[in-house]
């Protein structure tokens, strides 16, 4: 039912492993429920970047479609369809293109998250810590195909367990490639397809009541994961109230600090807390482009604030420091919102990694550094070497 066609003009591609290119290039199961013009989606956000994944059992067909059945296109759209890779429907993918569906995976959630994934979002960042947007949890399913209907109401049984069958080596070889080490079940179907499939043995640790019945809080481990599932949807509806999400949050928190995986995510200055300001707290160091990416990513997308720090009085308060492959530099309060945006759109395209320049300083040192050649795009990021340069160039 999909893909192939041209390539020119494909962005991403930057820490994408060859598995991951192998996994949106293979062709679809042979199932009339799976929609066409999509593509499998290898994962929800970044699963080498993520320490923590929520696992539900197959995409919506809310991720490529509206409700009025129109596909997503332009802003609007969440992953790579065939109409997006310029492919006919029934070809397949080319390795370039494949690359290009696992680049917009990675950037699920910079994009236009559906809002299923709200209730998770909240519980991993009471319970963990962690955040889709920071890249430090990813989603991930046992069938990475997008079916109407759903993969439970589908009619056949018969395709309902080839689409099982199909997924879960997929999922198995991500999660053993992946930094993924806490996996996070959502609902007494995910957690029973687990059981099922071996992924881990899974034991009840804990219930809570929730409407008229019980849920159950369950824990396990599988080929050095660590596996916590409760049995209530979170996107149910009924019965789910506030207090029921808290208390659940506060169990897997409780249950992850007690697992030989990871425990709470680590405090680092990607998830560093923004507080009622909005602001990036002062002194924080960070080592290199990918950590300074992590920290300004979770920073622009939890806080509105017009700068990351208290410019207060005086613009050139340095904020955080940074260490660019030896070179130290310091970040100051007073650089703007959109110059974080536009410096995160350069990310996005090349990398975190990316080649920083010194360029001239308003008092004529070499000191000040620039993610990009075009000096009017870089406007109001204000990031100064402590000790500047001889002459402008790389770092």
């Amino acid at each position: 039912m999909l893909l192939a066609g041209g390539t020119a003009g494909f962005g991403g591609g930057v820490g994408i492993a060859q598995w991951q290119v192998e996994m949106a290039a293979r062709h679809a199961p042979a199932v009339a429920g799976i929609i066409g013009g999509s593509t499998p989606v290898v994962s929800f956000g970044d699963p080498l970047r993520a320490e923590v994944a929520t696992l539900g059992i197959n995409p919506s067909r809310r991720e490529f479609f509206s409700p009025g059945g129109v596909l997503l296109a332009g802003c609007e759209r969440r992953l790579a369809t065939a109409a997006s890779l310029g492919v006919a429907p029934g070809q397949g993918l080319t390795a370039d293109q494949a690359r290009q569906v696992v680049a917009d995976c990675n950037d699920y959630f910079d994009r236009n998250p559906y809002e299923w994934f709200r209730p998770l979002e909240a519980l991993l960042n009471q319970a963990l810590g962690a955040s889709y947007h920071d890249r430090s949890a990813c989603h991930l399913d046992l069938i990475q195909w997008a079916t109407d209907p759903v993969w439970g109401k589908l009619s056949d049984p018969a395709a309902a367990q080839l689409l099982l069958a199909e997924g879960q080596p997929h999922l198995e070889r991500l999660l053993s490639h992946s930094g993924v080490r806490l996996v996070l079940l959502n609902g007494a179907t995910v957690v029973r397809q687990v059981s099922e499939a071996k992924l881990a043995q899974l034991h009840e640790v804990g219930k809570i009541p929730v409407a008229s019945t019980t849920c159950r809080v369950l824990a396990g481990e599988g080929r050095g994961i660590s596996y916590l599932g409760w049995s209530a949807n979170l996107q149910a509806g009924f019965g789910i109230s506030n207090e029921f999400k808290q208390r659940l949050a506060h169990m897997v928190g409780e249950q992850a600090a007690g697992l030989d995986g990871p425990a709470q995510a680590p405090a680092t200055a990607s998830r560093a807390e923004t507080g009622t300001s909005g602001l990036l707290p002062r002194g924080l160091t960070v080592n290199g482009g990918q950590e300074l990416a992590d920290l300004l990513l979770h920073w622009h997308h939890s806080s509105s604030a017009p700068t990351i720090g208290d410019a207060g009085s005086y613009s050139g308060t340095a904020w955080v420091t940074v260490d660019l492959g030896g070179h130290e530099a310091v970040l100051n309060a007073d650089t703007r919102r959109a110059a974080v945006a536009a410096y995160l759109e350069h990310v996005r395209r090349s990398g975190p990694e990316l080649p920083w320049r010194a360029v001239a300083s308003r008092g004529g040192s070499f000191s000040k550094v620039v993610f990009s050649d075009d000096l009017a795009e870089a406007a109001g990021w204000y990031l100064y070497l402590r000790k500047p340069l001889t002459q402008p160039g790389p770092l």
